[in-house]
């Protein structure tokens, strides 16, 4: 049976998370696995298994855990499938297929700067939201009205609500100052957030980027590269800045607009770490990908396109 996590156990499993999208692994709407040597989380789609990532714990502890996990699921005839890991031979030992599906976009922090030719987008962009009087600051409760307006107002934009899995939805109960930023701007008003999970030792992943419709232009680049910056000062190692689909064409980026939002990323210089989707079988390719879509939006693909048609057309 599937089991549920206590609030503050779900707080607290990110510490656990050995990559950027593990670090997504025990968020509401899942279904809780726990195991002898770590904790599973899945979105029942049908008769398959959405996991985000691998389970769990301590890293020489995962692969006992994929192991007992693949059992525990074919128990409940449950198929796995798994959204994204950079560790196919976690599942590839047991007989499952790899596809590889996106790029992380990660930055080592020790080295990170503003400086030089590659990263000039992004610093005339900081440059640009100072002249303008935009602030970046670290959450505070006294935010929230603003926050929540901002979110609000974002996903007016967006026709399908929220999706899940491995992006987060907003919880103002959970934002924390040392993984959320706020654009203030002139006159205080909040005009944009982003916030971020730990994994690893010591990394950063981000989630959620929200802007005003009326924000200034350079408000999500001097969010991600404040927080860059500050992260690098703190001695965090290591950022993403999150996975980005392949491109599969015009109906894939109707799906998912993955060139602009690779484009976006591209600025602050990352280095790209490929990401694999793993499935039961080959032949069971499409039908898993189905069941992604499906638990990434209940609505399914007609939802998702409707959600991002926008998005596509600009």
């Amino acid at each position: 049976m599937a089991a549920t996590l206590t609030r503050d156990q779900r707080d607290t499993a990110p510490g656990h998370a050995a990559t950027p999208l593990s670090a997504f692994v025990g968020d509401d709407g899942q279904e809780l696995v726990r195991l002898h040597d770590g904790i599973a989380g899945y979105v029942r789609a049908g008769r398959w298994a959405v996991m985000p990532s691998e389970p769990l714990g301590v890293a020489s502890t995962v692969p006992a855990a994929v192991e007992e996990l693949l059992d525990r699921l074919g128990s409940m005839r449950l198929q796995p499938v798994v959204v994204a890991t950079e560790q196919p031979e976690l599942w590839t030992r047991h007989g499952m297929y790899p596809t590889r599906v996106a790029d992380d976009a990660r930055i080592d922090l020790p080295s990170f700067t503003l400086a030089g030719k590659r990263m000039a987008k992004v610093r005339h962009a900081v440059t640009s939201a100072d002249r303008s009087g935009l602030r970046v600051e670290p959450y505070r409760p006294e935010m929230a009205p603003g926050v929540a307006a901002v979110s609000s107002a974002w996903l007016g934009t967006k026709r399908g609500g929220e999706l899940r899995l491995t992006l987060g939805c907003l919880d103002l109960d959970r934002l924390d100052p040392s993984t959320c930023r706020v654009a203030l701007d002139p006159a205080d008003r909040v005009v944009g957030f982003v916030t971020w999970r730990s994994y690893g030792q010591s990394g950063r992943v981000l989630d959620l980027m929200r802007r005003a419709p009326d924000a200034p232009n350079p408000t999500m680049d001097a969010l991600v590269a404040q927080s860059l910056l500050t992260f690098r000062d703190d001695g965090i190692v290591e950022a993403s800045l999150n996975a980005v689909p392949l491109s599969h064409g015009p109906l894939g980026e109707r799906i998912y607009p993955t060139a602009s939002l690779r484009s976006y990323k591209e600025k602050f210089a990352p280095r790209w770490v490929p990401q694999w989707m793993v499935v039961p079988s080959r032949t069971r390719s499409l039908l898993a990908l189905v069941a992604v879509v499906r638990a990434y939006s209940p609505g399914g693909i007609t939802q998702v396109l409707r959600r991002n048609a926008r998005a596509a057309r600009s």
